[in-house]
């Protein structure tokens, strides 16, 4: 299984290779060595390499790029497994940071049928989300219109087989929809040093395209760097595969320039719930942003290494170190 999984590697890296060549002009051959010696030297996958354009960097670049390999090293290094289960399980999550979640939730499992249906009649829209989904898998939209016991109560049944978590819809900000239908959300890289010292590393928004209920790339979204000091975005905005907008599709809004709202209480919250888990220095924060708040989606103990070092500035592993090794 592992050399069949080397081999389709091997092919898509002639594939993209062989594209990228006919852009650029030069030989794809060069391609090819240049790419190899990135993965051997640097760490970089092929989609760094290509939609990352880390055929563009010098050396001295590349060396200081957060590629695959780096980013693992570094969370081996500072992220603490025994607190991975805070953010792999989503109902610990919601308790742990009950006072950022700050929604309506209930973990179904754990929930009796009179529980489910109060939730339901309480919210009536409600977002349903797999315990164990990735990349928005699962995700759906559940709408209450009092149903008749028998019909919810099958329902139930069926979500407790499927183990999900069931949430209260976000409100959010309306500065911050895009003609999507997901909630768009901040992606907010923390670093948190032994001594308690917090820093935001990075931040980008995640604006999501058409009806999808994620807002990440792999379901076509687009990120778009945001200015630590203003909150304001600062990049064309990158898709999965790498391409430049400015203009996000969908919407015909300029996002250049635009100004993330509430940007103060995004900062301040992902520093405190940085210093809260400490043992994980490392964290990707999740954030929504509602009319007169803001509110944690979900944390990543594994940094989303794409969204770093893809979207405007680079240079990342550089300066996550500088940072964990200062005295």
């Amino acid at each position: 299984m592992r050399l069949k999984t080397v081999v389709r590697y091997f092919k898509r890296i002639n594939r993209e290779v062989t594209k990228l060549s006919k852009q650029t002009g030069y030989n794809r051959f060069y391609h090819l060595w240049d790419y190899l010696t990135a993965f051997v030297r640097h760490g970089a996958h092929i989609d760094q390499y290509i939609a990352g354009r880390f055929w563009q960097y010098s050396n001295p670049m590349r060396g200081k790029c957060l590629t695959h390999y780096r980013r693992v090293a570094l969370e081996e290094k500072y992220n603490n497994p025994a607190d991975f289960h805070y953010f792999k399980n989503k109902p610990e999550f919601n308790r742990f940071f009950a006072d950022y979640v700050r929604r309506g939730w209930l973990w179904i499992k754990e929930s009796s049928f009179e529980d489910f249906k109060a939730f339901l009649t309480q919210y009536k829209s409600v977002i349903v989300k797999p315990m164990d989904g990735k990349q928005g898998d699962g995700i759906r939209k559940l709408n209450y219109d009092n149903q008749d016991d028998t019909a919810l109560r099958g329902l139930f049944d069926s979500l407790v087989d499927e183990n999900v978590i069931v949430e209260e819809l976000i409100v959010q900000h309306p500065d911050m929809v895009f003609g999507n239908k997901s909630v768009n959300t901040i992606r907010v890289l923390t670093a948190c040093r032994p001594d308690g010292e917090a820093r935001i590393m990075k931040a980008f928004l995640r604006a999501g395209v058409g009806d999808t209920l994620v807002d990440n790339t792999a379901t076509g979204g687009y990120y778009y760097e945001v200015d630590l000091e203003t909150g304001i975005v600062s990049s064309a905005g990158i898709s999965k595969d790498g391409d430049l907008v400015f203009i996000h599709p969908g919407s015909d809004i300029v996002m250049l320039g635009f100004k993330v709202p509430l940007w103060d209480e995004v900062v301040k919250m992902c520093l405190d719930a940085a210093r809260r888990m400490p043992r994980v220095a490392l964290v990707g924060w999740d954030v929504a942003i509602s009319q007169d708040h803001v509110q944690l989606v979900e944390g990543n103990n594994s940094a989303d290494y794409i969204g770093y070092e893809f979207v405007g500035s680079n240079g990342y592993y550089e300066k996550i170190k500088t940072f964990m090794e200062e005295k």
